[in-house]
């Protein structure tokens, strides 16, 4: 009878469940939001009050930022019905809900064409396989802890330190960082000085062991980690780069959101192979309209 009853409710819950409550469960619980830091606006910030019909075609956009231009095309070209952005969306709570605010605007808009939008920002960042865990993992093999654990969450945290299982020079790390996040260029300050004529063959005879990984601006995280050779992140201060060289740490910066973008796309096939058994013919897409808005000219 307890089976029968179990089948029963497990049946209605599935007919109840809607598309953007089965995107947003998933997400919730890859990305907890105890995980991020405190005040950040993640989850389920814009709720589409129209849901997509059992059996139809729906689409998932990915994007670091929810910008107008990213969400025109989203919503013009693509027809998405959920937005998982990286960046929080609205970024702070709004007193005020308008078209004369940017980020109005785009609320609205998503409002008026039926799109919800979830952010994962800094619970991405510190979950297992986050962000920061799943670039410990693309750049080599070895042991993986985070520099800040958790209280509660096994493995979880801000930050992660990766241990290779061999020493690899600084030249071979920078190609295989680039690789991974399919850049041209990193910014890399050595623990030496060292003129630019001379930089290649001062990386290629330069080994590490060592790599503390803090994605966004990673000064607050990294700076509790006292045993790395190498810090990479997206930003850091002059000060902050010229301090860590002197206590003997190369720092690597990737820029802002490069990270970040590069995460989007292995989470949009994990998506897309969570949704492949669900009750929708679902797409999921990283945008091509959502880019770093800095370029090397």
């Amino acid at each position: 009878r307890f089976c029968i009853i179990y089948l029963i409710f497990a049946e209605a819950f599935n007919e109840m469940s809607t598309f953007q409550k089965v995107v947003s469960t998933w997400l919730s619980r890859r990305f907890p939001a105890e995980l991020a830091v405190p005040g950040d606006n993640v989850g389920l910030t814009v709720s589409a009050l129209r849901e997509v019909e059992r059996g139809g075609r729906a689409t998932v956009m990915l994007c670091v930022d929810l910008t107008e231009q990213v969400l025109a095309d989203a919503v013009g070209n693509h027809h998405a019905n959920f937005i998982v952005t990286y960046s929080p969306m609205p970024l702070n709570p709004l007193r005020a809900l308008n078209s004369e605010d940017v980020q109005g605007r785009i609320m609205l808009k998503c409002a008026a064409n039926a799109v919800a939008v979830h952010s994962i920002h800094t619970a991405a960042d510190a979950a297992v396989e986050g962000t920061n865990d799943w670039l410990a993992r693309s750049l080599s093999s070895g042991i993986i802890s985070p520099i800040l654990p958790h209280s509660e969450l096994i493995d979880a945290g801000h930050g992660r330190l990766l241990r290779c299982a061999n020493h690899m020079c600084v030249s071979a790390l920078v190609e295989r960082l680039k690789k991974v996040l399919q850049l041209g260029h990193l910014r890399v300050a050595l623990n030496f000085i060292v003129d630019d004529n001379n930089m290649k063959k001062a990386m290629e005879s330069c080994f590490v062991q060592t790599i503390a990984i803090q994605v966004g601006e990673g000064s607050d995280v990294l700076r509790h980690c006292q045993s790395a050779n190498v810090f990479i992140t997206s930003e850091m201060s002059h000060k902050d780069v010229l301090l860590h060289n002197s206590q003997g740490v190369i720092v690597i910066l990737t820029g802002q959101s490069n990270i970040e973008r590069a995460y989007l796309r292995h989470l949009r096939q994990g998506l897309q192979d969570q949704l492949a058994g669900s009750d929708w013919d679902v797409k999921v897409k990283c945008s091509l309209l959502d880019r770093n808005p800095l370029s090397l000219v």
